[in-house]
């Protein structure tokens, strides 16, 4: 038996280098089956399970290039101040000067009710130091109309689903236009860029 215990001492310290370098290949071969098989083991999880998409619950707005779109007015019997104009240039009362005018000033006193101009998905609510609450909604066609100089109370918030007529905040002033006083600055974007509002508020909307 001593013999024995002998001969396999004798063959360790012969063999020992090969030995290790048997050990560590069979440790590697091991270590790259068990990743292997953690990851076929994950991917079949994430095929059963795929991820749930964040923005699935968000109403979606249809584009639907063929619908009519006629606007109600943002304020009830409201006044235009200030019109629409991109290619010539109006008096700015806040700096005393001309400027082009990409929107339309509706007058009316600080506290009136201002709603949405057609059905759609409200896109954000944001407060701006210049052009105090700013509500954005998203409509059919790829249309946004925007609404500036909104008092600080918002009565609607982001990804709500708002009516033509529904009242999403009211009157006040802001600084971008402080010598206008108080009234709403509207503004209607075509893929996100801005366009003239006018037509879509005639009776046979655009």
């Amino acid at each position: 038996m001593k013999n024995f215990f002998r001969k396999v001492g004798r063959f360790f310290k012969r063999n020992a280098y090969a030995l290790a370098v048997c050990g560590c290949v069979v440790l590697v071969l091991t270590m790259v089956s068990i990743t292997a098989a953690s990851l076929i083991n994950s991917s079949n999880q994430q095929s059963e399970n795929p991820p749930v998409n964040s923005d699935q619950n968000i109403p979606s707005v249809p584009s639907d290039s063929s619908e009519v779109i006629v606007f109600g007015l943002p304020i009830a019997d409201a006044n235009v101040s200030k019109s629409y104009a991109e290619d010539h240039l109006l008096e700015d009362l806040t700096i005393g000067g001309w400027q082009t005018h990409q929107g339309i000033d509706f007058k009316a006193s600080a506290g009136t009710s201002v709603v949405a101009v057609y059905d759609g998905v409200v896109e954000s609510v944001e407060n701006s130091m210049m052009d105090g609450l700013v509500v954005t909604i998203r409509h059919a066609n790829n249309l946004k109309s925007v609404y500036r100089c909104l008092d600080t109370d918002a009565m609607v918030q982001a990804n709500d689903k708002v009516t033509k007529g529904q009242e999403i905040g009211k009157v006040s002033t802001n600084l971008t236009e402080k010598g206008d006083g108080a009234h709403l600055h509207f503004e209607l974007l075509e893929n996100d860029k801005l366009i003239d509002p006018t037509p879509y508020f005639d009776e046979n909307g655009k």
